[in-house]
C-alpha cells in the first residue's frame, strides 16, 4: 500500500500563483474557489455531519471546491489523482484501495483544490465533513444534493422524499 505524490509543477510566482496554467484552468479556478462542493453528491447530511460521494472516471475531473470543515475522505479504489491547488502547484497522487486521510482545518483556514483522473481506472471517494466546526460551513446548493431528495442541515438523518 503506497501513498506516492509526485509534483508536476511547483507553486507558481507568489504575485500570479496559477500563471502558467492554461486560461482555462484560470478561469476555472476563479469560478469555482469557493464552491462548498467536496464530492459530485451530497448524499445524507445532519447537524452533524456531511457525507459526499466522488466518482470520477479516467479523465473526470471534479472542478475546484473550497475545504473549510474538519474532514476525513476514503477510498475502495485504486488509482492516480491530479490535484491543482491554489499556489499552482499540480500534483499527481497515487491512491490504494482503503486509504483513508484526515484533515484539520482551525478558524480561517480553507484548502482549495480541483481533481483529475489521470489514471486508467474509476477513482471513488467518500468524503465526510464534520459539522460545526471552527469554520462555518459553506451553503451547497440544492442541485449538489442527491436527486429526488430534499435533506436538511438541522436533519437528524432522516431523508424526506
Amino acid at each position: 500500500m503506497d501513498h506516492k505524490i509526485v509534483e508536476i509543477a511547483p507553486p507558481g510566482p507568489v504575485d500570479n500563483p496559477h500563471a502558467y496554467w492554461p486560461e482555462k484552468l484560470r478561469r476555472e479556478f476563479d469560478e469555482h474557489q469557493f464552491s462548498g462542493n467536496v464530492g459530485n453528491v451530497l448524499v445524507s447530511e445532519t447537524d452533524r455531519v456531511r457525507v459526499w460521494h466522488l466518482s470520477l472516471p479516467p479523465g473526470g475531473w471534479l472542478t475546484f471546491h473550497r475545504h473549510v470543515l474538519d474532514y476525513f475522505w476514503t477510498t475502495p479504489s485504486v488509482g492516480i489523482a491530479r490535484g491543482y491547488y491554489e499556489d499552482g502547484r499540480i500534483v499527481d497522487v497515487h491512491h490504494y484501495s482503503g486509504e483513508t486521510r484526515h484533515f484539520r482545518h482551525g478558524k480561517g483556514e480553507y484548502f482549495v483544490h480541483g481533481i483529475e483522473n489521470v489514471g486508467d481506472t474509476e477513482l471513488i471517494f467518500v468524503t465526510v465533513e464534520f459539522l460545526p466546526g471552527d469554520n462555518p460551513p459553506i451553503p451547497v446548493p440544492d442541485d449538489a444534493r442527491l436527486a429526488g431528495h430534499r435533506l436538511s442541515p438541522a436533519s437528524t438523518g432522516a431523508v424526506d422524499a
